[in-house]
């Protein structure tokens, strides 16, 4: 895996999606340094990362517009709430209430990203899933128990991040309880959306650099 490859093949491919994706990061960027806000660079770095892991997992895929424009949107929100102030002037946008008493910002935010990771998992399990044996319904479970376990990575790293510090709070037990209780309602719903939609199933193949399994190419574990 070359990152540096990869982030600029798909630059080429989706030239809005990346364009659209830079000017949120600079704007982060621009505003936390003229308020000094040092939260910044940990939210980059994150960002940074998880850019050149979509872009090494988009040379075999070929994500969908809509896929990317997913993960594009929650890596926005996802900066927009960690680092402006909430309404009343008290902690972040992650705190406010949506719904007052039952559905803050951050438990909808958890629900979004792991909606979009579930379907990116789909499109993905769908490049190397046979198909021809697998139903959509078993395309749809794995893709369920992707988006789980890119829930639990992203809690274990709020942890991490909480015990360097740095006014970074990521709430306690249940806070941590209920943000998985969101990350399990967006998986699902997700799911089943795109198993009962007849959703497709395998992304349309655009000319990358990688190879790709053919029609009826199986995979036995």
């Amino acid at each position: 895996m070359r990152p540096g490859r990869d982030v600029a093949l798909l630059v080429a491919a989706k030239p809005i999606h990346s364009a659209v994706w830079l000017g949120v990061l600079l704007l982060a960027l621009s505003r936390s340094l003229l308020l000094g806000d040092q939260r910044v660079w940990g939210y980059l770095i994150v960002c940074l990362v998880l850019t050149a892991v979509v872009a090494a997992v988009d040379r075999t895929v070929g994500f969908s517009d809509g896929v990317l424009w997913a993960l594009l949107g929650v890596g926005a929100l996802h900066l927009a709430c960690g680092l402006l102030p909430n309404f009343d002037g008290r902690g972040v946008l992650y705190d406010a209430w949506l719904v007052p008493g039952a559905l803050r910002v951050d438990q909808a935010v958890h629900a979004l990203g792991s909606a979009a990771g579930t379907w990116a998992s789909w499109q993905l399990l769908g490049t190397w899933l046979d198909l021809s044996r697998a139903p959509a319904r078993t395309q749809g479970v794995l893709a369920a128990l992707a988006g789980l376990g890119k829930g639990a990575v992203n809690e274990a790293l709020e942890f991490l991040a909480a015990l360097q510090g740095g006014g970074i709070f990521v709430g306690g037990f249940e806070n941590t309880g209920w943000d998985l209780v969101f990350d399990i309602a967006g998986c699902v719903a997700c799911a089943v959306l795109l198993t009962v939609s007849g959703a497709e199933r395998r992304p349309v193949p655009r000319m990358l650099p990688a190879r790709r399994p053919t029609a009826g190419a199986a995979i036995t574990g």
